[in-house]
């Protein structure tokens, strides 16, 4: 009895982390600003300045309904739209604050 009862609470536990995994994995539409991380972190979501980026700084996506920053896990997608209103298709990982970009469409 108690080997089918764990065998059924790690049943359990399996298809909830694998649930919790495929939720987790799914692309989402955001609209935002890329950015680098030194002028997001003070607030200026439409950076251009690419000396930022030479410097060390990281592109990084800020969404346009909370703000959240989130740093862009493979920057060359997003390179050239360093200071642009953007819409993109990517899965985010809120844990880590980053997003990995699959497609960006400019916005006007």
């Amino acid at each position: 009895m108690k080997r089918l009862l764990a065998t059924v609470f790690l049943s359990l536990f399996v298809v909830s982390v694998v649930a919790y995994a495929d939720e987790m994995a799914k692309a989402k539409i955001l609209k935002g600003w890329i950015s680098d991380s030194d002028c997001a972190a003070h607030g200026d979501k439409m950076c251009s300045n690419k000396e930022h980026i030479a410097k060390g700084a990281k592109l990084v996506f800020v969404t346009e309904d909370d703000k959240r920053i989130l740093t862009v896990s493979n920057p060359g997608t997003v390179a050239d739209h360093q200071g642009h209103h953007v819409q993109i298709k990517g899965v985010a990982d809120t844990e880590k604050s980053t997003i990995t970009v699959q497609e960006v469409t400019m916005l006007k």
